[in-house]
């Protein structure tokens, strides 16, 4: 790697300091500020390879100089520094033209991998600018190593209109990455509207999503226009994609690729223009091997894929998600409700299994019952032993579900190959009605034929 032109610009002198030793003992030159101004008037006459630049200046907004290097110095190689990681900063820094955005404080291996990619960049041109829109407030909390991804991800595709699949445990936070990476885009505001498809059966999502004609079937007594219809212009976020059946992939597919929906009962076909959001929290890898989930909806749907990090990957977010819910909840119930710190730590060192929507509503439950307003350390361990009785009698209480689940499973194919795929006769047969036979061929992965009789 050849020498680099460093630039620094921190209202913090030690951290000036700490950033000029790093880079002049690995043999680049460094010239630091703690004013913008003077960065600012530095560059205009000195071209440089790297700065680091601060968010958070005394005198003046880090972003605001940025956009003004950036159009200066377009081969520079920004990199923006906060010390309070955001979803905002992260989205609006790499809009603006950084080219990464770093945690403080900044380790020396993550400086000299810094200068590497630098080196790096001085040869190739950005492929891609970012909008400039006015970024929104986000209810994604974080700021480990994991959940800056995240963000600079959100970041990078919020501006384009390609479709992205979030995947992740239930729990982690999918449907707000879907709601940034919309409020961030040029759909801001247009709507967006979450469809969560694992609630209804083929014949109903479908009808929802692309709407029917009057006398399409029975019940259909005026004209319904769908979700995708309704959403045009939009973006539409189909969580749960992954619990559809095959059948219904393949229309869903067809919209995707010829941008435009027919609905149930009609010949005519209607354009439109959505951006589609998926999310799942199913391993689709194995789905795809076992055929049951279709190959090419996957590469349309995921064109870019952000995976959220469970809990358990980020426990030093934990604090900073108490603080979060503490605030909601207090401005929500006009309370001034406090928590222990070493409540907090106990709280981290647990395990979430239900990720933070557990974390969540097991705070809820302690600050709704908390005595004098304080959680304490002995209400953490009160609820922990609670939730531990509460987990013990239901798994006393459920049969080991895998076995029948397949016995089930296999009853019911049974049933079918009996009927040649006709699941009218084949709900008969097994003495359900026609939509539980739906819902069940949902839950445990079976694909109906459509060879009703008509």
């Amino acid at each position: 790697m050849r020498l680099l032109k460093v630039v620094v610009v921190d209202d913090e002198a030690d951290t000036c300091a700490f950033l000029r030793s790093v880079f002049t003992a690995e043999g680049h030159q460094c010239q630091t500020f703690t004013r913008a101004e003077d960065a600012e008037r530095y560059l205009a006459a000195n071209p440089a390879d790297l700065v680091m630049l601060d968010v958070y200046l005394a005198s003046s907004n880090g972003i605001d100089l940025l956009q003004r290097l950036r159009a200066s110095q377009p081969n520079l190689y920004p990199v923006v520094m906060t010390a309070h990681v955001s979803v905002e900063t992260a989205a609006r820094s790499l809009s603006e033209g950084a080219v990464d955005y770093v945690n403080k404080p900044v380790g020396v291996d993550q400086l000299r991998a810094i200068a590497a990619r630098a080196d790096a960049y001085r040869f190739q041109t950005r492929q891609q600018a970012l909008g400039t829109a006015e970024i929104q407030n986000s209810s994604i909390i974080g700021k480990s190593a994991k959940m800056l991804e995240v963000y600079k991800a959100i970041g990078r595709v919020a501006g384009s209109n390609v479709n992205v699949l979030i995947t992740g445990a239930s729990g982690t936070g999918k449907e707000l990455v879907a709601r940034a990476i919309h409020d961030h885009s040029k759909r801001a505001d247009l709507p967006f509207t979450p469809v969560n498809c694992g609630s209804f059966t083929e014949t109903i999502l479908e009808s929802e999503l692309f709407g029917h004609e009057k006398g399409a079937f029975t019940g259909a007594g005026s004209v319904h226009k769908g979700l995708v219809e309704a959403t045009n212009a939009g973006t539409l976020f189909l969580d749960e994609i992954t619990e559809t059946t095959l059948s219904f992939q393949v229309k869903l597919l067809r919209v995707i690729q010829e941008q435009q929906i027919r609905r149930v009962g009609s010949n005519k076909y209607i354009p439109v223009n959505v951006r589609i959001l998926a999310a799942s929290n199913r391993d689709i890898s194995s789905l795809l091997k076992q055929g049951r989930f279709r190959e090419d909806l996957y590469y349309r749907l995921a064109v870019v894929q952000i995976r959220m990090p469970s809990l358990e990957e980020r426990r030093e977010d934990i604090p900073l998600l108490l603080a979060y819910f503490l605030q909601q909840f207090n401005a929500k119930n006009s309370l001034e409700v406090t928590i222990e710190l070493e409540a907090i730590t106990r709280l981290q060192s647990m395990k979430w299994p239900g990720n933070v929507r557990e974390l969540e509503n097991t705070f809820n439950r302690l600050a709704i019952f908390a005595h004098a307003g304080r959680i304490t350390l002995a209400d953490i361990e009160a609820e922990a032993r609670r939730s531990l009785e509460e987990r013990n009698t239901a798994e006393a209480a459920v049969t080991p579900p895998d076995r029948l689940q397949e016995m089930e499973r296999q009853h019911i194919l049974r049933v079918l190959k009996l009927t040649n795929g006709n699941r009218s006769d084949a709900a008969r047969r097994l003495g359900i009605e026609r939509k539980t036979l739906y819902k069940k061929a949902l839950r445990l992965g079976i694909d109906l034929p459509n060879t009703d009789k008509t």
